[in-house]
């Protein structure tokens, strides 16, 4: 597993330096906010990072079969979502404020100040 996370580090190093963002990388067991799909495979998956506590780390993902309930999200630790989702997890690690949607035909990754205000 430790050359599978050296590897999703890289990985995210390489995100961040090509989005020119900071890199912020997460501990494995930051919090992380998901909804139904996003364990399951399901595309399009979108990711939100919110300014947060320490022991979160700020990050929501949803996919389709998000409601708008926040009742029915769930809390789930990083590396979770490193096992589960390799391909979201090395976005993971760009700072507060940016967004991601990944699948649906076209990948996308940008920076929303509007987050920073919420």
């Amino acid at each position: 597993m430790d050359n599978f996370n050296n590897q999703v580090i890289e990985r995210q190093r390489e995100c961040c330096l090509h989005y020119r963002a900071h890199f912020s990388p997460l501990n494995s067991d930051h919090l992380v906010v998901i909804s139904d799909g996003v364990y399951e495979g399901d595309v399009p998956i979108e990711g939100v990072r919110y300014p947060s506590p320490a022991h979160m780390s700020g990050w929501w993902l949803t996919t389709d079969k998000y409601n708008g309930d926040i009742d029915t999200l769930k809390t789930v630790h990083f590396s979770h979502v490193m096992e589960k989702r390799p391909e979201v997890a090395i976005y993971m690690a760009l700072p507060f404020g940016y967004r991601f949607k990944l699948g649906g035909g076209s990948d996308n990754v940008w920076f929303d100040k509007d987050i920073l205000k919420e």
